[in-house]
């Protein structure tokens, strides 16, 4: 054991001394703290201070918190304006000229939103299982719906998917280093004649890939979740989901919602440092492991899969940079599996891990066969 801490001290000193490492962490850490005030910003037209303009509509929507959203709030309303959290749930659900002329009722709201969930059924033609399966979750939620403060939630869940793109930005530029340096820099001759040189070596890279992705997506987390508790507060963890994407019949709690994104980042975060490393390794080459990345989050994000063919959708959606996006991560549509039914984000964590093993041992057997040559 002695002799793997050794070798991976080593590792993780070639890469703490690596600068683009660190120049291209410290980049995502500021842009994911600036994603979220820039709503915010935009929202400031009167060139006020924005920590006073964002304290302001905090104290509006505590005015209001544990309220439920029906027609007496609505009345209370009809001659001042919504409060911003209020203003962006109604949104979802009705057009802008109706929110402006205020003629809103509690059946409208709620009926709205049943069409909307209804409309989704078709669309995605759901099975009669997952018609059930929607049911029963939809009669465990409460209506009317209870009004909380969710500004600082709402900005941190939408920040996840900002969070994942920056991920493998920070995962493709620091990671592939790992294996391919020591093609680049002919060391692999003394790395494999070495004792240690196979197995052992192999262990401590792969130890050091993983948990240096995970370090970076824990800094990137912490970057945005930090000035979200100090700028907003998170007051809304309890509220169910509904108040933030209420198309969707999920029995879930905001706080709970969190917890699933952060449980998939972080998962997200071990299969792409496995891919990076498993990529590093068959091409010799951190450029090209790099543009294999980057090139796949840029497909992921400009192309969409056409949703009547539902499995490669599905599956597409399972892309990291994907599955984070928040009307991803609810999507209606299931995964039928031992005659049950689950939903993307039950399985994503198991899926990522289970590829993740499979391309450290793919790679190892590649790696273990790798003879190095003049």
């Amino acid at each position: 054991m002695s002799d793997f801490k050794r070798i991976l001290g080593y590792e993780y000193l070639k890469l703490f001394r690596r600068k683009i490492i660190w120049i291209t962490l410290g980049i995502m850490i500021l842009l994911s703290a600036f994603v979220i005030c820039i709503s915010d910003i935009g929202l400031n037209s009167d060139g006020q201070n924005i920590i006073q303009y964002i304290h302001e509509n905090r104290q509006k929507e505590l005015e209001i918190a544990g309220k439920p959203v029906d027609d007496a709030l609505f009345e209370e309303y009809k001659d001042k304006e919504y409060p911003h959290g209020l203003k962006y749930f109604l949104s979802c659900l009705l057009p802008s000229d109706q929110i402006q002329t205020k003629n809103i009722t509690e059946d409208n709201v709620y009926g709205e939103r049943k069409k909307m969930l209804n409309r989704d059924m078709e669309e995605y033609k759901l099975w009669e299982g997952e018609r059930e399966y929607w049911e029963n979750q939809e009669s465990r939620i409460k209506v009317p719906f209870t009004y909380e403060d969710t500004a600082g939630e709402r900005k941190l869940i939408a920040a996840f998917y900002t969070m994942a793109v920056m991920q493998i930005i920070f995962v493709a530029v620091a990671v592939p280093a790992i294996f391919a340096e020591e093609h680049f820099r002919k060391v692999n001759h003394i790395n494999f004649c070495c004792k240690y040189g196979k197995k052992t070596l192999y262990a401590a890279k792969i130890t050091a890939g993983v948990t240096l992705s995970l370090g970076g997506t824990i800094c990137l987390v912490l970057a945005c979740a930090i000035p979200v508790l100090i700028l907003y507060g998170f007051h809304g963890l309890n509220t169910q989901i509904q108040m933030i994407y209420p198309a969707c019949s999920h029995s879930l709690i905001i706080g709970q919602v969190l917890g699933i994104q952060l449980l998939i980042l972080l998962t997200a975060a071990v299969l792409e440092s496995a891919f990076a490393m498993f990529c590093a390794e068959k091409l010799k080459s951190s450029t090209g492991t790099m543009a294999v990345m980057v090139g796949i989050l840029l497909l992921s994000m400009a192309v969409n899969i056409p949703d009547q063919f539902r499995m490669a959708s599905q599956l597409w959606l399972c892309i990291p940079s994907n599955a984070l996006a928040i009307w991803n991560l609810l999507d209606c549509r299931l995964i039928p599996l031992f005659g049950k039914y689950f939903t993307q984000m039950q399985l994503l964590p198991i899926i990522y891990v289970a590829l993740a093993a499979l391309l450290a041992v793919g790679g190892y057997r590649g790696y273990r066969r790798y003879q190095a040559v003049k």
